[in-house]
C-alpha cells in the first residue's frame, strides 16, 4: 500500500510541474443578431457539442447584448444556437494552439415561419432527433401539466421504460445517470432527477452512451460506457432562481410532500431536493436495502425491498451543486440522505422441471424492511494547461437495515398430489456497513496531437456486519428423515478492499490514426466470516454450530495488456484490438480455526475487440461492435464447501470451473428526417457463450430438498432485436408511435435428482439431465398522440408473447401471453381549469390457478392554476377508481417457472397543492420561458 501512495504522490507532483506549461485561455466567441433588424438576441440558447458523436460538452445563454464566450479545450466542435420561433443555426469549429480563441463573428437567426402580430407559429418540431450517436427527444411535442416531474414526462416519450421500482430503460438499455445540461446530477441515482425535478425546465432529452472519462482521455472505447440521459434546460432558465414544492393529503392516511429549490448561472448549479411520503415514491436508491437484501432470510427467502411491492415508506433529503472556480477548475458533488419503511406480503408458486415427476412449491410471506443510508460524492476537474487533465473521484456511504419476516411454505408432487415437506420460518437481522472509495484519472498531451499519455489509480474499501435469528421448521412426510428444526443466533461480517492502476500511452501514426499500448492491475481481498451459534445447557447460544459457521478469504489478482487501433474518417471510424488477461485467485475456507479448503487457480484469457461506427449524415448513423469478453467464476461458484444454512436449499461450488467466455455482437441503426419529423430506430444483440457457468439443480423428489452446484457447458446463446417508429400524420396534430421486438433464448440447463449416500452431500450423489429451454418472446406496442389547445389524447395498445420449449422427457411446452393498453388524455378547460385521466388494462393468459391477471387501472384529477402568475396548482387526485390493482410477476429458466404475487397500493384519492416559484435574469417569469398549450410555440412579433 506503500508503494501506491508513492506512487499517487510522484504522479500528482508531476502534475503540478506541468502548470509551468502554456496558460493560454481558449474557447467560442460570438455575437448573436436577429435577420433584417441586426437587433442583438439575449438569452438564446447556446449548445456546444463534439463534432465526432454530437455529445453534449457545454453550453450558456447569450448575453443582452447577444454576445458570448465559452471556454473549451482544443478539439473539433459544432455550435448549436436555439430560440424560440426561429431556425436553428450549426457552426462547426476547431480549437487548436494555432487557433485558441474561436470567433464566430455575427450569427443571424432567421424566423422560422411568416408571423404576422400575435400570430402563432403552427411548425411542428420533431419529437425525435438523431444527432449522430445522440438520441434527442423534443420536450414540447410530449405535454405534461403543471406539476409534472420528469418522470411523467420520460412516460409519454415512444421507447422509454419505466419498471415498479423507478428504473429507467430506453430502447431496451438501462439508464444509469441523468445529467442536467452536461454536468452530473446527483451522480449515479437517476431516480433523484426522474422523481424531483420539475418537466417544465426541460427544453431537450438527449439519450447517449457516454464513454468513461479515461476513455474520453485516451480516445479509445473500453467498452465499459454507460447510458445516461441528459436534460438541456430552457433558455433562460440557467440565469436565476427556481423550484417547486407540494404537498398532498388523501384516504387512507396516504400523504406526500416534496420540495426541490435550484441555482443556476452559467454553469454553475446548485440544488436542494427533500420529501416525505407513503405512496411508495422513493426519490432515492437504497443503498442499505442493497447492501442487506440479498442477504436474506431462511432459505433465502425475501429481496425485492425498496421497489413497489409493498407499501413503502420514505423521507430523503440532499443536495448537488457544480462550480466552476476558475476556467481550469471545476468541483462539483451531491450528499443525500435515505429512509425507507417497507412491508411486504408475497405468495410465490415454483413449478419444478424434473424428469422423475415435477414439483409444486407454494410459499406465503410477510417481510418488514426498515432501512437508512447516507452518501456523499464529489468530483474536481483540474486542467492546469491546455495539454493536462486531472479528475478525482471521492466518495464515502454509510448505511444501515432491520428484517423481520415470517412465512409458511410446503411442497407438492404434481402428478399425485401428495405433499412432500411442509415448514416455517422466523428471521430477524439487523446490520450496518460502510464504504470508502476514491478514483484518480490524469492525461498529459505530450507535444504531438494525438500523442496522449494517461493513467488511472483507484481503490475502495467496505466492511458492513449483520446479526440475528433465525428459526424453523421443516416437516418431511415422504421419507424416514427427521424434521429439521433451526434455532440459532448468527453474526455475519464482510471485509472488502481493492484498488487498481492502469497506465495507457497512445501514438498518432499518419492522418487521424492511433494506436494503443495499455497496461492495468487489479486486486481484490475479501473476507467473509458466518458465526452461528446455537444453545447450550444454559439456554445461551454460545455453542459454535460448525455445519452452519465458516470464514471464506479470497484474493484475486487480474492483469491485462492491450494493443488497440484507432482510425477516423470524415463519415466514419473503426477500431480493432487485441488483449491478454492472466489471473489469479486463492481461496481459504476456516471452520471456527480450522482450515477446511485451500483453493488456488491460475488462468490466462484472451479477448478480442471491434467497431465500426458510419455516418451519413448527423441524422444517419450506424453502429456495429463486436467485444470478447472473460468472465471469471466467483468464488462461491468454485468453493467445494457446502451451505447447509437452508436444509431444503443445499448449495456447493465446484473447484474445477473454468472461465467463460462470451462473443458479444452489438447493431444499432439510428435515422431521423427533420423536416418529416419522424424518426426510425433499430437495434440488435446477439451473444455466444463458452464455457458458460451455468447451475445444476437436483432435487430429491422424497423430500422436495434441492442441492445446487455449477457445471460449464458450451453452446447457450442469445439473440434480441428492437424496432422503434415515430411519424407525424399529415395533420401535424397526430403521430404514431411503434415499437416491435423480438428475443431467443438457446439455454442448456442441468437438473436431475440426488440421493444423499453418506453423512455429507457430494457431487457424486447427483444424477444431471440436461434440458435444452428455447424461450421465444414477441412484443409490440402501438401508440397514436394527439395534441391540440384544447385537449391532448394518446393511446397505446400492447402485448407481449411467450413460448418455451424444455427438451427434458414429459415436460409440454408453455405458452403464456399478456396483453393490453392504455388510454390517456388531458382537456384543458376556462378559467384555467385542466381534466386528466388514464386507464391502463392489463391481462394475461397462461399462468398457474390464482396468478391469472385481468386488471382496470383507472386514475383521474381536476386541476385549477392559480395566482396571477400562473404558478400554483390545487389539483384533486383518484387513482385505482375501480379498486382492481394487482401486482404479478412470472420468471422462466431451464430449472423452473416462477409466479409471483405481491400486495400493492390500491385505491384512494389525494388533494395536492403546487406552488412553483421563479427568480430570472432580467426579471423574467417561468411563462416566458415556457411554450404555450399545445407545444406548437409561444405568440411572437415581428422582431421577437
Amino acid at each position: 500500500m506503500k508503494k501506491i501512495y508513492f506512487l499517487v504522490i510522484t504522479i500528482l507532483l508531476c502534475s503540478f510541474g506541468l502548470t509551468a506549461q502554456s496558460q493560454i485561455t481558449r474557447g467560442i466567441t460570438g455575437r448573436i443578431l436577429l435577420e433584417n433588424t441586426n437587433e442583438p438576441v439575449p438569452q438564446a440558447n447556446i449548445r456546444v457539442l463534439r463534432q465526432s458523436d454530437s455529445t453534449f460538452v457545454t453550453g450558456k445563454a447569450s448575453e443582452m447584448d447577444g454576445k458570448f464566450s465559452i471556454p473549451v479545450n482544443n478539439g473539433s466542435y459544432i455550435v448549436h444556437v436555439s430560440f424560440i420561433g426561429f431556425h436553428d443555426l450549426y457552426k462547426n469549429v476547431s480549437v487548436s494552439s494555432s487557433t485558441p480563441m474561436a470567433n464566430l463573428g455575427d450569427l443571424v437567426m432567421s424566423a422560422d415561419n411568416i408571423l404576422l402580430s400575435e400570430t402563432v407559429v403552427t411548425a411542428k418540431a420533431p419529437e425525435i432527433v438523431v444527432k449522430g450517436d445522440t438520441l434527442e427527444y423534443n420536450a414540447d411535442s410530449y405535454k405534461v401539466t403543471e406539476s409534472a416531474v420528469v418522470e411523467d414526462l420520460l412516460k409519454k416519450m415512444p421507447g422509454v421504460e419505466i419498471d415498479s421500482e423507478g428504473n429507467i430503460t430506453v430502447n431496451g438499455k438501462s439508464i444509469s445517470k441523468i445529467l442536467v445540461d452536461g454536468e452530473e446530477f446527483f451522480s449515479d441515482d437517476p431516480k433523484v432527477a426522474s422523481k424531483n425535478l420539475p418537466a417544465k425546465m426541460v427544453e431537450k432529452l438527449q439519450v447517449l452512451e457516454r464513454r468513461t472519462e479515461i476513455s474520453q482521455m485516451t480516445g479509445f472505447d473500453d467498452g465499459e460506457e454507460e447510458n445516461v440521459i441528459n436534460l438541456t434546460v430552457r433558455p433562460g432558465m440557467k440565469e436565476g432562481l427556481f423550484g417547486n414544492g407540494f404537498a398532498g393529503y388523501g384516504s387512507k392516511d396516504r400523504y406526500e410532500a416534496n420540495a426541490m429549490v435550484n441555482y443556476m448561472r452559467n454553469n454553475d448549479q446548485y440544488t436542494i431536493i427533500g420529501g416525505t411520503n407513503n405512496t411508495n415514491n422513493a426519490g432515492f436508491s437504497d443503498l442499505g436495502t442493497a447492501m442487506f437484501g440479498s442477504m436474506g432470510g431462511f432459505g433465502g427467502r425475501g429481496g425485492g425491498f425498496g421497489s413497489r411491492d409493498g407499501i413503502t415508506t420514505s423521507a430523503n433529503i440532499g443536495g448537488n451543486f457544480s462550480k466552476d472556480f476558475t476556467k481550469k477548475f471545476k468541483l462539483g458533488g451531491n450528499v443525500r440522505y435515505g429512509y425507507g419503511d417497507t412491508e411486504v406480503t408475497s405468495e410465490v408458486f415454483t413449478q419444478n422441471i424434473l424428469s422423475a415427476g415435477n414439483t409444486l412449491e407454494s410459499e406465503r410471506n410477510t417481510r418488514n424492511n426498515i432501512s437508512q443510508n447516507f452518501h456523499m460524492d464529489l468530483r474536481m476537474e483540474w486542467k492546469p494547461d491546455t495539454s493536462t487533465t486531472i479528475i478525482f473521484r471521492p466518495n464515502v456511504s454509510f448505511y444501515n437495515n432491520s428484517r423481520n419476516e415470517t412465512g409458511n411454505f410446503n411442497t407438492i408432487q404434481q402428478m399425485t398430489g401428495d405433499t412432500i415437506n411442509l415448514g416455517e420460518s422466523v428471521y430477524m437481522s439487523e446490520g450496518d456497513g460502510n464504504n470508502l472509495g476514491g478514483r484518480l484519472d490524469m492525461s498529459r498531451e505530450l507535444g504531438k496531437k494525438g500523442r496522449v499519455l494517461s493513467a488511472q489509480i483507484s481503490g475502495n474499501m467496505s466492511n458492513s456486519e449483520n446479526s440475528g435469528s433465525s428459526e424453523s421448521t421443516t416437516i418431511y412426510f415422504r421419507d424416514q428423515r427427521p424434521s429439521d428444526i433451526i434455532d440459532q443466533r448468527f453474526v455475519n461480517t464482510n471485509d472488502n478492499s481493492s484498488w487498481r492502476g492502469y497506465l495507457s500511452y497512445v501514438e498518432p501514426i499518419g492522418k487521424n490514426n492511433f494506436l494503443q499500448l495499455a497496461y492495468q492491475y487489479r486486486q481484490n481481498n475479501s473476507e467473509s466470516d458466518r458465526d452461528t451459534r446455537t444453545k447450550d445447557e444454559s439456554g445461551n447460544y454460545t455453542v459454535l454450530d460448525s455445519t452452519y459457521s465458516k470464514r471464506l478469504e479470497n484474493s484475486f489478482v487480474r492483469q491485462e495488456l492491450e494493443l488497440n487501433f484507432r482510425s477516423v474518417r470524415e463519415k466514419f471510424d473503426y477500431m480493432f484490438g487485441f488483449s491478454m488477461q492472466p489471473s489469479s485467485s486463492h481461496s481459504k475456507t476456516f471452520i471456527g480455526a480450522q482450515k477446511i479448503d485451500d483453493l488456488k487457480q491460475d488462468v490466462i484469457n484472451y479477448a478480442p475487440m471491434a467497431q465500426l461506427n458510419y455516418r451519413w449524415s448527423r441524422n444517419q448513423n450506424l453502429r456495429i461492435r463486436y467485444f470478447g469478453n472473460t468472465d471469471q467464476p466467483s468464488v462461491s461458484q468454485l468453493s467445494p464447501v457446502v451451505d447447509v444454512s437452508d436444509p431444503l436449499n443445499v448449495s456447493f461450488g465446484n473447484p474445477d470451473l473454468k472461465p467463460s467466455f462470451e462473443h458479444r455482437l452489438n447493431i444499432n441503426y439510428r435515422s431521423s428526417n427533420p423536416e418529416k419529423a419522424s424518426s426510425f430506430n433499430a437495434f440488435a444483440n446477439a451473444g455466444y457463450m463458452t464455457n458458460d457457468v451455468v447451475s445444476l439443480t437436483a432435487t430429491n423428489v422424497e423430500t422436495g430438498r434441492k442441492v445446487r452446484t455449477y457445471e460449464n457447458i458450451t453452446g447457450n446463446w442469445n439473440a434480441n432485436g428492437r424496432m422503434v417508429l415515430n411519424v407525424p400524420l399529415k395533420n401535424i396534430k397526430f403521430s404514431i408511435f411503434s415499437m416491435s421486438f423480438l428475443s431467443y433464448n438457446h439455454t442448456n440447463g442441468l437438473t436431475g435428482t440426488f440421493v444423499q449416500t453418506g453423512d455429507e452431500i457430494s457431487r457424486d450423489d447427483i444424477t444431471p439431465e440436461k434440458n435444452l429451454s428455447k424461450r421465444m418472446n414477441v412484443g409490440e406496442v402501438l401508440g397514436l398522440n394527439y395534441r391540440s389547445d384544447l385537449f391532448d389524447l394518446g393511446i397505446r395498445g400492447n402485448f407481449n408473447y411467450n413460448k418455451v420449449r424444455n427438451s427434458l422427457e414429459g415436460q409440454q411446452n408453455q405458452e403464456y401471453l399478456n396483453y393490453g393498453g392504455n388510454a390517456n388524455a388531458t382537456i384543458y378547460l376556462p378559467l384555467d381549469f385542466t381534466i386528466e385521466s388514464d386507464i391502463n388494462y392489463s391481462t394475461n393468459s397462461g399462468y398457474a390457478d390464482g396468478f391469472q391477471q385481468n386488471e382496470w387501472l383507472w386514475n383521474a384529477s381536476i386541476q385549477k392554476t392559480l395566482f396571477k402568475q400562473k404558478n400554483g396548482t390545487l389539483r384533486f387526485k383518484v387513482y385505482d377508481i375501480l379498486q382492481q390493482r394487482s401486482n404479478i410477476n412470472r420468471s422462466v429458466t431451464s430449472n423452473y417457472i416462477r409466479d409471483t404475487t405481491t400486495n400493492t397500493l390500491t385505491s384512494y384519492f389525494m388533494v395536492h397543492f403546487v406552488y412553483r416559484f421563479n427568480i430570472f435574469k432580467g426579471g423574467a417569469s417561468s411563462q416566458d420561458m415556457m411554450p404555450r398549450r399545445g407545444g406548437f410555440g409561444p405568440p411572437m412579433r415581428r422582431g421577437g
